[in-house]
Parts: C-alpha cells; sequence; structure tokens
C-alpha cells in the first residue's frame, strides 16, 4: 500500500514538473515568424487613400514584395509609434527612414530609395527673409512633426522654439493659420501635403535648405540576414531594369539621385 502511494506521488510530481516545463515554453517570447511591414503618413512617400496605403515609397515595396515572395500587408502608423514597434521588435520593416549614428546599431539598411532635402518655409506673404536658423528661430517659431529628420536638426542647432506636430499635415496647417511663423520640411513631401491643406506652392515660400538625407529601408535588429540580402537583391534587380528610375519620376517628377544601393549592416557594440 506505501509503495503504491510512492508511485502516485512519484507519478504526480513528474506531471507538475512536465506542466511547468510546457508553461515556461509559452510564456517565452519568440520572434514574428513573418516581416511586419510599417510606413508612417508622409505623402508622396507614403500615406493612406481611403484604407489603402499608397505613395511612391509604398509602391516600390510592393513591387519589391512580389520579388521576394512576402504577402505581409503595409501598415501606416504615426512615425513615433512605427519606430518605437521597430525599435523592439525583430522582422520589421521600417519606412523611408533616414540612418542616423544612434539607429546604426539598431537597424540594418538597404538603399537609398529617395534623397530628400529639409528645407525651412515660411508663408509668401511673409516679407522678412531671414537667411540662417539663428535668424528663423529669433523671429518666430518652427513646426515639425515628431521623430523627422527636421526636427532632429532643430534640436542639434539648440532651436528651443519648436512646435511639435503627430503628422507632418498638422505642422503645415498650424503655418497656414499663422500658429507657427516656419516650416521645416522634407521638399519631396511639400507640394502634396499643401493639396491635402487645400492650397498649393504659391501659399508658402522656400527660405533655405538645411540638409539634405538619404531615405533607406530599415530591418529591425533580429531579422535574418538572409531576409536583408534577399530584399536588397530585389532592389538592386529593380534599379538595375530601369523600373525604379521609372517610378521615381512618376512620382517626383524628377531624376534620381541615386540608381544604385547597399547594405549598411547594423553596428555591434565593438564596432
Amino acid at each position: 500500500m506505501h509503495r503504491l502511494g510512492y508511485k502516485c506521488m512519484w507519478l504526480l510530481a513528474s506531471l507538475l514538473c512536465v506542466s511547468l516545463a510546457a508553461e515556461g515554453e509559452v510564456t517565452e517570447p519568440s520572434a514574428p515568424s513573418r516581416l511586419r511591414l510599417l510606413t508612417e503618413p508622409l505623402p508622396p512617400l507614403s500615406y493612406l487613400e481611403g484604407d489603402k496605403a499608397t505613395g511612391y515609397a509604398v509602391e516600390l515595396v510592393e513591387q519589391l514584395k512580389s520579388r521576394v515572395g512576402e504577402d505581409a500587408s503595409i501598415e501606416v502608423l504615426p512615425w513615433a509609434r512605427a519606430y518605437s514597434v521597430a525599435s523592439q521588435l525583430p522582422n520589421v520593416l521600417l519606412f523611408s527612414t533616414a540612418v542616423r549614428d544612434s539607429r546604426r546599431s539598431q537597424f540594418d539598411f538597404v538603399g537609398p530609395i529617395a534623397t530628400a532635402r529639409i528645407m525651412v518655409y515660411k508663408l509668401a506673404t511673409d516679407t522678412e527673409i531671414p537667411a540662417s536658423l539663428d535668424a528663423v528661430s529669433q523671429l518666430g517659431s518652427l513646426g515639425v512633426y515628431r521623430g523627422s529628420p527636421s526636427q532632429r536638426i532643430l534640436n542639434t542647432h539648440g532651436v528651443k522654439n519648436v512646435e511639435v506636430s503627430s503628422y507632418p499635415l498638422q505642422s503645415l496647417r498650424q503655418l497656414l493659420a499663422g500658429r507657427v511663423r516656419y516650416w521645416c520640411q522634407a521638399d519631396l513631401a511639400v507640394s502634396m501635403l499643401l493639396s491635402q491643406a487645400g492650397t498649393n506652392e504659391l501659399a508658402i515660400s522656400p527660405l533655405f535648405e538645411l540638409e539634405r538625407v538619404e531615405l533607406y529601408l530599415a530591418f529591425s535588429r533580429g531579422t535574418p540576414a538572409a531576409t536583408v540580402q534577399k530584399w536588397h537583391q530585389a532592389l538592386s534587380d529593380f534599379q538595375e531594369e530601369g523600373d525604379f528610375v521609372r517610378l521615381y519620376e512618376k512620382w517626383f517628377n524628377m531624376s534620381a539621385e541615386n540608381t544604385s544601393s547597399h547594405i549598411l549592416w547594423h553596428l555591434k557594440p565593438e564596432d
């Protein structure tokens, strides 16, 4: 009888260990098995038309998707949210992304896919024509959107009177309404943003260029190297076949400055 009781206790203990081990396996976080595609609302690079993602970068990624055999849908999120997701999870493609030192340890970059000039704009009716960022910052506030190259540049120069919005269209509307005096924005997006705001290029005037930025496809840390290489090969083929130039001219009515691509692998701590 005692022997049978010991056997039952041993069996129950064994089952409990198996159960706990299985429980540990379920709760252990695992990487997504498929690539997640994230972008921001920045027309004409990427934006929503109804509930459908469209734009130059969206169309480019859709073309590359078919070449690499990827079928995930493209998600359009506010930049800060999209960047947060890509910074924390593997198997995320974030686009269109500028390369910064602070991002080199977090992402593998494929590109460039576009070149943008970061410009400062004023209302056409504003008669003051400041020639430098220092002069601008003394005359009034600047509108930018959160997480943009524009915000980073202004922060680097120590500009304090900055109004930060969640979307670039909000910043433009602040300029048009007189809530900010100047607007800092990538030139590629200006024409379509003006159209969305119900106006055109005659409403504003460019003052000067702050920086020229190349934009890339950014693959989050932990994404397999083979995946990054596959997308790079697809982009290279797309460029060599002439489709890249045609797509760029379709959306921007100008020639692409870069028609070849490369991979910038993420930097490891010892690098």
